[in-house]
């Protein structure tokens, strides 16, 4: 099916759409709108822009379920991926205001069967990011190969659970959805409450929001929208499961919930003023979350941004095909919320290009033209040349690019080269294979990723490594076994 992408509208000057002189108008803001989602290719996106008490747009774009073109619309319901955290910190902190909870609790006091490898690490480095403690979600066949598979809690932690830290608690900052699993167990058990009942009581039900639930196997979420990513030039559906990870993962939510949930918070009905105060302040090696950018910090779960002397707070990510992003403008008292239904960071782009424009500020340069995807060959390989690069291999970044974080050093990714009929198949561990097809140059590639190029290491008539380069960020391993089901699966994904 060729997906009809909403026209890119003719980008207005600043002068022009009325922006400059600070009125922002909802054509104007819809067009630049418009313009950033096409430039993202996004399939489905509802936006929330609001200055003071005044709603600016609030708008939904292309389609929520691309099979049935059924279109987006305001409200539409997506997986909240990035904007939920923050309330996790508001969850957190909502205990400390009561007495219940120390930010300089040792978390041992509260999840005491953690193995902490003789490590200290208390609540305020969870909320952090600074704590040293793995990424569960960088580690490759540890998530990537269970995604599609459920789990309970402790699950969850036994994914890094004595894995080697990334660095000393209280060193450096260190991205680490690991520790919001660690918080949700502290808040289950500091309550006495599920996570979810927890939320509910806490922060959904005063925030009066009215379409926001917990997704999980065992619910029907109305209105949400189907997840997707860009493979080629096309989409595909995304299958992981939410519930493969750790629960404050598992919300829906529209951009109109959280623009009212962040309004109590940020007026005092979910927390107090000094809390949110301390919130929004980094402390210690938080200060220094980037080395290319001064001054971004991070405070407690709570991203703290600017565009350009514009100071932001708020968070945005992309997981399970969705995409999502909130940031706040204090000073400016805007808000900017952007949920799309498309796995990458296309939420925060549009949400910058959004922001950008009501603050009077240049637009950001336009995105690099994608190149069109090359032209495969699919030459004739024999017997004998499908035998020769048949096996397992585990493999690991070849050199770790320096904008990737520590906790990408542990990475490691199973997959399996095996012929099926006569056909020469690649299977990463937990996903579907695919048809390996050999190039004129003797690499090899997959429809699913054209840009991608697989080469092998022949050693004495037999493939010993494989390197698979997407562009930037080649993984190269060896060969550990064959290439049959029990090979594949028995191997530890650790090695």
């Amino acid at each position: 099916m060729r997906i009809r992408f909403l026209a890119a509208a003719t980008f207005c000057s600043l002068a022009s759409s009325g922006l400059a002189s600070g009125q922002a108008s909802a054509a104007a803001l819809d067009s630049i709108a418009r313009r950033a989602i096409a430039q993202e290719h996004v399939v489905g996106a509802s936006v929330l822009v609001a200055r003071g008490n005044q709603v600016l747009l609030h708008k939904g774009y292309g389609y929520a379920d691309l099979g049935l073109e059924a279109p987006t619309h305001d409200e539409t319901v997506y997986h909240i991926v990035g904007p939920m955290m923050p309330f996790t910190g508001v969850a957190v902190l909502q205990l400390v205001e009561r007495g219940k909870v120390s930010l300089a609790d040792d978390i041992s006091k509260y999840v005491p069967e953690f193995p902490m490898q003789g490590h200290h690490v208390t609540v305020r480095q969870l909320l952090d990011h600074t704590t040293g403690i793995v990424d569960y979600h960088y580690l490759g066949d540890a998530i990537d190969g269970t995604s599609r598979q459920p789990k309970a809690l402790d699950e969850v932690m036994a994914l890094y659970a004595n894995r080697p830290w990334v660095n000393e608690p209280g060193t450096k900052w260190d991205w680490s959805i690991s520790g919001f699993q660690l918080l949700v167990t502290i808040v289950e058990r500091v309550s006495g409450q599920s996570f979810e009942d927890y939320v509910q009581q806490n922060i959904l039900a005063p925030a009066k929001t009215k379409s926001t639930t917990y997704c999980d196997d065992f619910t029907l979420t109305r209105g949400l929208s189907h997840g997707y990513r860009r493979m080629g030039a096309s989409y595909v559906p995304a299958h992981e499961n939410d519930m493969a990870f750790n629960y404050d993962l598992r919300y829906c939510s529209t951009v109109g919930d959280l623009y009212e949930a962040w309004k109590a918070v940020r007026d005092g009905r979910l927390l107090k003023p000094a809390t949110l105060t301390m919130m929004s302040t980094a402390e210690g090696p938080a200060i220094h979350m980037n080395a290319a950018d001064s001054m971004a910090q991070y405070g407690l779960a709570l991203t703290l941004n600017h565009e350009d002397n514009h100071r932001s707070r708020g968070q945005h990510g992309s997981l399970l095909g969705y995409a999502g992003s909130m940031y706040e403008f204090p000073d400016d008292r805007l808000i900017v919320i952007v949920l799309t239904n498309t796995e990458s960071q296309n939420a925060y782009a549009i949400g910058r290009a959004l922001a950008r424009a009501v603050l009077g500020l240049a637009p950001l340069p336009t995105p690099r033209a994608q190149a069109a995807p090359r032209a495969l060959a699919n030459a004739a390989l024999s017997p004998a040349e499908r035998e020769q690069v048949q096996g397992t291999y585990i493999v690991k970044f070849d050199k770790l690019p320096p904008e990737l974080h520590g906790s990408f050093t542990q990475y490691r990714r199973t997959y399996r080269v095996f012929d099926e009929n006569g056909r020469l198949m690649i299977e990463p561990r937990g996903q579907g294979a695919e048809r390996l097809l050999k190039q004129n140059d003797g690499t090899f590639a997959m429809r699913s990723a054209p840009g991608t190029r697989i080469a092998f290491l022949v050693e004495n008539g037999r493939a010993a490594r494989i390197t698979i380069d997407g562009g930037g960020r080649p993984l190269a391993g060896d060969r550990v076994g064959a290439g049959d089901p029990q090979t594949f699966q028995r191997r530890d994904d650790r090695e």
